[in-house]
């Protein structure tokens, strides 16, 4: 009789979860640098973005967020760093939303 290999469970919920998960992805795809870069140059956010890195008091975290931003390979519409500029640049959510979708079309 073989064993049930309980690790292999998957809930309900994580299922829902990871469903949820991937029609976000769908939504929000990753987007390229220049797709990134070209949608804040095109609604004049890529100076504000780069004041509020400057303005980082913390001289290894602002290093990180700016390298962050300038060596991505893609950019995840969720991401917390996302998330903190979107907030110091008193962008809504749903401006950044649209913004996002544009820039993946």
């Amino acid at each position: 009789m073989d064993k049930i290999d309980w690790s292999q469970l998957v809930t309900r919920e994580q299922r829902e979860a990871e469903a949820a998960a991937a029609a976000r992805r769908a939504e929000f795809p990753n987007l390229e640098p220049d797709q990134f870069w070209g949608v804040l140059r095109a609604t004049d956010y890529e100076q504000p973005l780069l004041d509020w890195i400057a303005a980082i008091e913390d001289p290894v975290q602002r290093a990180f967020v700016s390298a962050k931003l300038e060596f991505a390979k893609y950019f995840e519409r969720d991401h917390p760093l996302i998330e903190d500029a979107r907030v110091a640049l008193g962008i809504p959510k749903a401006e950044l939303d649209d913004l996002w979708k544009f820039g993946a079309s």
